[in-house]
């Protein structure tokens, strides 16, 4: 495990990332304009995502986001189309914004939340950590060297 110092840098940066996220490129799951609430069908590999987070999610949200992010690799292999290109510097920051909208359309999917709502979760100082810690986590599983601009 990082040290608090690592871990209060990158939860640092992670929180400045997440007020730069925008809700443009990928279009966000269809919202019905009276409620706020999803309107259209999801993609079948999206339902099935979510499922899987919301069955972690009943272990540990770490685990629900390890679930997130080792499918959300899947997916953008399969789906490169969903990574927005035009509005991210890097490949690296359009997944970031994938996994950002991903995250606030699973939260609208299971728990009913509104996207302001969802948005708001996501930007949570403990839910910032805990997706630093679990990127962390992931990158490791992958074999993948640590972070070390710090």
């Amino acid at each position: 495990m990082a040290s608090p110092n690592k871990q209060q840098k990158r939860a640092k940066r992670a929180k400045a990332k997440a007020k730069q996220i925008r809700m443009v490129g990928r279009k966000p799951l269809a919202l019905d304009d009276e409620t706020g609430h999803l309107d259209a069908p999801i993609p079948e590999y999206t339902l099935a995502m979510f499922s899987k987070m919301h069955a972690a999610e009943a272990i540990s949200r770490n685990d629900m986001l390890l679930t997130l992010l080792s499918n959300l690799s899947e997916i953008i292999n399969e789906h490169p189309d969903l990574l927005d290109m035009e509005n991210a510097e890097n490949e690296a920051m359009a997944a970031t914004h994938l996994a950002a909208d991903m995250l606030i359309d699973y939260r609208m999917w299971a728990d009913g939340m509104d996207r302001e709502t969802a948005q708001a979760w996501l930007t949570e100082p403990q839910f910032i950590s805990d997706f630093g810690n679990a990127l962390d986590s992931y990158r490791e599983s992958l074999g993948e060297p640590d972070d070390k601009a710090e």
